[in-house]
């Protein structure tokens, strides 16, 4: 959406029924789970406007209801055990009665989010949140329960005191606080894709150079490499 996109607040819904971008069976690309198969749940809309993303979470009008996400999930699963729920932002939306389903038919369910967003979720080992940091602060609740950070890095846009992102996600090359991981957990960097081959060379130095010397890891948009979605 390269931050066109509207900013859309958090919903309150019953969460029997949700804005579904698409559902699709994949094998995870970055972050804790790469290389996995997976089947993704994109959900609709975000809060946020990022002038990067390139994510498409606006284009569908499909809401199914929870049976029918079940049901397309259980159609693709293969041999699938993790499902993946992301946007757009998964939190503008009630999504504990999916997350809830998703658990009762033993998968493990992997979350990826902002971190400004919250909501109660029968938060448990099978349950993975993987936040991506876009703002100053994140939800102070939500804190509590983030299980790995992933940074997009941007060749000479970090702070030489950690190799994290020090600009802004709204506007490019504006200076602007990112927030910063909570000590002990694990920390992914992974280099922006600008659709510009010079430039993600750039980025991709600037990423393993980040974990070599902060000791992150490396994640890559695997998925994108492979040809798959």
């Amino acid at each position: 959406m390269f931050g066109t996109n509207p900013v859309r607040g958090q919903e309150a819904g019953d969460g029997n029924s949700l804005w579904v971008q698409e559902i699709f069976y994949t094998l995870q690309g970055e972050g804790p789970f790469t290389g996995e198969p997976s089947v993704f749940i994109r959900l609709g809309g975000c809060n946020l406007a990022c002038y990067f993303c390139d994510t498409d979470f606006e284009s569908s009008t499909w809401r199914p209801t929870l049976a029918e996400i079940f049901d397309k999930v259980a159609a693709l699963q293969a041999k699938a055990k993790l499902v993946v729920i992301t946007g757009g932002e998964p939190f503008r939306q009630n999504i504990a009665p999916l997350v809830g389903g998703l658990l009762e038919r033993d998968f493990t369910v992997q979350l990826e989010t902002n971190g400004t967003l919250y909501q109660d979720l029968p938060w448990c080992s099978d349950l993975f949140v993987v936040c991506s940091p876009k703002t100053p602060l994140l939800n102070e609740k939500l804190a509590l329960h983030i299980d790995a950070y992933k940074y997009l890095i941007k060749e000479g846009e970090t702070d030489e005191r950690d190799g994290l992102p020090s600009f802004s996600t709204r506007q490019s090359g504006a200076p602007g606080a990112i927030a910063r991981p909570l000590p002990g957990k694990s920390v992914f960097v992974m280099p922006l894709d600008e659709q510009d081959e010079e430039r993600n060379v750039l980025n991709i130095k600037a990423s393993m150079n980040a974990a070599l010397k902060f000791g992150y890891r490396l994640t890559l948009q695997t998925h994108k490499y492979l040809g798959l979605r």
